[in-house]
């Protein structure tokens, strides 16, 4: 993974950090309704987020990247 995202995983609160993993690590319906209800939001923070998710699911090897990487941030804290 990129040192960029890595330092913008660092840069969420605990809390975003912990549901972003807890959502990443859900099964297949639950990404799809948690990104659908962050689509209602019509911001850009829930756009973006509510897209990476959706772009983490098509790709299972990255979602385990990233739930790795914002692990290994928790722990470093």
């Amino acid at each position: 993974m990129s040192a960029a995202l890595r330092a913008a995983m660092a840069d969420l609160p605990p809390k975003s950090r912990d549901l972003l993993r807890r959502v990443l690590v859900e099964d297949f319906e639950g990404r799809n309704e948690i990104a659908a209800a962050l689509l209602r939001y019509r911001d850009e923070a829930g756009d973006e987020l509510a897209d990476t998710i959706d772009l983490l699911t098509m790709y299972p090897d990255a979602r385990r990247k990233v739930v790795r990487m914002l692990a290994e941030i928790d722990a470093a804290r």
